[in-house]
Formats: C-alpha cells, structure tokens, sequence
C-alpha cells in the first residue's frame, strides 16, 4: 500500500512537472496595444511633476537618449530601474502604484496610446509587455 502511494505520487509529480514544463509561455504584447489608461497616466504626472521634476526636467523622457535605451525592452526592466533607484534620495519609497503610474505617464508622454486596463504595478506582470514606441514619438 505504501509502495502503491509512492508510486501514485512519483507519477503525478512526474506528470505535473511535465506540464509546467510544456506549458505555453505567457504572450508578450506591446504598449502599442494600449496598456494603461488616461486616468492611470494623470495620476502618474501628478507624481512625476511633484516628485521627480526637481531632478528630471519636464522632457527628460522623451529625448532620443532615454527612447533608444527602453525602445524594445521589457516594461518590467524599466519597471525595476525606477522602482529600486528613485527618487534619488529615497529609491524604493513610492507605493509600487505609483511606480506604475509614472511609467504609465512615460508611456503617454512617449506617444503610447491608452488602453481599457490599467498598468499592473508588479514586475512578473510587466515581464509579459514590451516598450515599443511610435517612431515620431506622438
């Protein structure tokens, strides 16, 4: 019987890691396919201009440096770079909404168009979105 067990449940461990393994990968889109919404990015340039525009003049973001850097990336690095490294003088201190809001933000200012959901504020989520801004930036 216990053998029997055993046996039942090396199978199904076999069986379930086979299918982790073999499922699907979740699909990356695109934020040209409307991520965040208006209201998500409002709320982001509140944040932005009262707390990173001290540092990071209005314009900053939409500079051919920063696109060609994040063009092609995966939000969730842009995501992880903000998150952990600003503000400057308190990295990490903003509610992980409002990280999410200010990239919202960056991704208006950019020329992304609006979605019907807003921006998840976890990394894991923005893995499954890539940056891919308008070539004319508006």
């Amino acid at each position: 019987m216990v053998r029997s067990f055993i046996t039942t449940w090396v199978i199904s461990f076999c069986v379930a890691a086979h299918a982790e393994v073999q499922a699907p990968a979740a699909k990356v889109v695109s934020t040209s396919s409307g991520v965040y919404t208006s209201g998500q990015a409002s709320r982001g340039e509140q944040t932005y201009m009262s707390i990173c525009v001290s540092c990071h003049p209005k314009g900053s973001y939409t500079a051919p440096a920063f696109r060609d850097k994040w063009n092609g990336a995966l939000l969730s690095d842009l995501y992880g770079f903000i998150s952990t490294s600003m503000p400057k003088m308190e990295p990490g201190s903003l509610e992980p909404e409002e990280y999410a809001q200010v990239l919202a933000y960056l991704l208006k200012i950019n020329g992304a168009p609006t979605g019907k959901g807003e921006l998840p504020a976890d990394a894991k989520a923005l893995r499954r979105i890539r940056i891919s801004f308008p070539k004319n930036g508006k």
